[in-house]
């Protein structure tokens, strides 16, 4: 009977220890997924607020600023589901409502106008902003948070501030490349880019000017090229009358 007892008693700690370990393991598994939540959602925030900084770096549009501004709104929500009880969440949700109430009444429908960049480095930072934001408006649209019709022209707007980056760095080396006399390499540039806006139905004014300057400088080649060509076929003439002038008379 007392060893039945002992058994029983044994069994039932053995239970309580086994289910305490569950809940233990439970407990830690909750809070693993809580910090990552938190770390996952925290992270999208900080990336998307960096992409509202650099706003005055290229043209951004409401669109673009609404969608930013509510990705960061469903990241908040989020974290604050998983910490219900933290008031600087509160606070920063409120503050994000109010941007982007702001932003509704008073964001323009595109803001500024695209500025060449000043040099390579910058060209460069402007191209990964545009790739970055692209990105952002594709997983949005994927997750049903921007419409098709929405998503469609605000990809093209961004693929368009994006062929305008290259297409200044395409001037600007063509530039060093008549600098340098390289004249064969500045038309093959320059063609190239009027391949590329022939082939766009779409262009802005910025990027018919671009079109514009592309097709006066290749003009300025033609006519320096063909003027080369003149002078020499004219000296070339020249040089025969001289020939004839000065060559021995033949005696008969």
């Amino acid at each position: 009977m007392i060893l039945t007892l002992v058994l029983i008693t044994i069994g039932a700690l053995l239970f309580l220890v086994i289910v305490y370990n569950m809940l233990q393991q439970y407990r830690q598994k909750q809070a693993a997924e809580k910090r990552s939540i938190l770390v996952r959602q925290n992270q999208i925030v900080n990336e998307t607020e960096e992409l509202l900084l650099n706003a005055g770096q290229l043209p951004y549009s409401r669109t673009l600023v609404l969608t930013l501004y509510q990705r960061v709104r469903h990241s908040l929500k989020t974290m604050l589901e998983a910490d219900p009880g933290n008031p600087q969440l509160t606070g920063r949700l409120n503050n994000v409502q109010q941007q982007i109430q702001d932003a509704r009444d008073n964001f323009p429908p595109v803001q500024g106008s695209f500025r060449r960049p000043e040099s390579d480095q910058q060209a460069l930072h402007m191209l990964r902003l545009v790739k970055r934001l692209r990105n952002v408006v594709r997983q949005e649209h994927n997750r049903g948070k921007i419409g098709s019709q929405a998503f469609v022209a605000e990809d093209r707007r961004l693929e368009l501030v994006q062929l305008k980056i290259n297409l200044s760095n395409l001037l600007k080396r063509v530039r060093m490349s008549l600098n340098n006399r390289e004249t064969a390499a500045a038309r093959q540039m320059l063609e190239k880019g009027k391949k590329i806006l022939a082939n766009l139905p779409d262009k802005d004014e910025q990027l018919l000017n671009i079109e514009e300057t592309i097709q006066t400088w290749i003009n300025d080649m033609d006519t320096r090229q063909q003027q080369a060509e003149q002078q020499k076929e004219e000296q070339e003439n020249e040089k025969s009358e001289l020939d004839v002038l000065f060559e021995p008379k033949r005696k008969w």
